[in-house]
């Protein structure tokens, strides 16, 4: 009987643990002294790209002005081959003219006195003693000796030249190859450059916001070995959902289309005010970025879940780090328009980027990251219309936030 009463009991523990919601509890995020050596590692990570990308630039331009001076001496040699050319035709008509004279004078030499050759053969006979003759002959001697080393020198300039046009063609082969493998070096090098640049060398301002992140964690009370979840983020005001940043507007491009990683809402004039979509933390803003010019990233909490919101083209920003923002509060202005222009390269006419990103973006805790790839993946959010309010559909309009 008692085990039957034991049997029945368990039978019932079973069936309503079965039916009982199980919450799982989530594990707190790191802290802010293991968030602190993160930063710390990037920070060092960065400079050493940097270090890195100064010396392969330092090699490119060593390389580019190595093809410089290639292609210059190409052009030299190519130079050189036209006056050697010049000089191997000038020749060959020296020697037609040389070989003319000498002919001349060993005919004259061998007495067979031409009408022509009267000249030479009156100089030889018009000597006025034996002496003078021998003299006159050793005279004519000379000349031909002298004319015989005269073409002599010409047909070694002539072979001169010629070897000289074979070298210069070899050298510029040489020199052309050298190019070639100067331009292959500075793509390999620009490549590696880029791939120092992806993990940290040109994202000053991302490193930048790492560091303000940390103040202002320590400024909410948060300790090295605090939970920065438990110190800061679960402590912000959560939404239910989100509203939409303009009170009008349209998709002039959607999420996705060309990799674009936002949304860009048009429709509105320079200056039009744009609102925090949700209550939230300003995590970072940026200044006349080269592309995004003037930018704010929120951190949200809605619906339980974390985000990250982001605002690009902005004419001006009116929040700071580490302020407590609420839904429907100004943030900041539409811009884009041509008086942007100057500093901000991404963009040709007023409108605003707008994305909603999975997690915090530059942040810390369960759900930070601070990877722009991740970022980026993570903004496929914005192409959730549940999420924004907006479908993500070229020229979708709407009217009222």
């Amino acid at each position: 009987m008692k085990n039957k009463l034991v049997r029945i009991l368990l039978s019932i523990m079973v069936v309503a643990f079965s039916v009982l919601p199980i919450r799982v509890a989530k594990a707190d995020g790191k802290t802010l002294g293991d968030y602190k050596k993160e930063v710390s590692a990037l920070e060092a990570k960065a400079n050493r790209n940097k270090r890195l990308s100064i010396e392969a630039q330092n090699s490119i331009n060593a390389k580019r002005q190595a093809i410089v001076a290639a292609n210059n001496t190409i052009e030299n040699n190519e130079r050189k081959v036209e006056e050697s050319k010049e000089k191997v035709t000038e020749s060959e008509d020296q020697i037609k003219v040389k070989t003319e004279e000498l002919k001349k004078v060993i005919t004259i030499y061998q007495y067979t006195g031409s009408s022509t050759e009267s000249i030479y053969i009156d100089y030889l006979f018009d000597a006025e003693s034996i002496s003078d003759m021998i003299e006159r002959q050793a005279v004519m001697e000379q000349i031909i000796n002298y004319t015989d080393k005269q073409l002599k020198d010409l047909e070694k300039l002539i072979e001169d030249n010629k070897q000289l046009q074979v070298q210069l063609a070899q050298d510029n082969i040489n020199l052309e190859n050298s190019i070639e493998a100067n331009e292959k070096e500075v793509d390999k090098l620009e490549a590696y450059v880029a791939t120092l640049a992806s993990i940290g060398m040109d994202y000053d301002e991302e490193l930048k916001a790492l560091k303000n992140q940390v103040v202002l964690y320590e400024r909410a009370g948060c300790k090295d070995g605090d939970s920065i979840d438990d110190c800061y983020y679960n402590k912000g005001g959560n939404s239910a959902s989100f509203s939409r940043p303009l009170n009008s507007g349209k998709v002039t491009q959607a999420w996705g289309h060309n990799g674009h990683a936002g949304m860009d809402l048009g429709g509105n004039v320079p200056g039009t005010p744009v609102y925090a979509p949700a209550n939230g933390t300003v995590a970072h803003t940026a200044y006349h970025q080269s592309c995004g010019g003037n930018i704010v990233y929120i951190h949200h909490q809605v619906g339980g879940r974390a985000y990250t919101s982001e605002f690009g083209h902005l004419r001006s920003y009116a929040v700071s780090p580490g302020q407590k923002v609420t839904k429907g509060q100004i943030i900041g202005y539409v811009g884009g328009d041509s008086s942007t222009w100057y500093y901000d390269k991404c963009t040709s006419g007023t409108h605003l980027h707008y994305s909603i990103a999975y997690g915090y973006y530059l942040g810390a805790g369960a759900n930070g990251y601070k990877s722009w790839s991740t970022f980026k993946s993570n903004t496929k959010a914005t192409a959730e219309s549940s999420i924004t309010g907006i479908k993500n559909v070229y020229g979708w309009k709407w009217s009222g936030r």
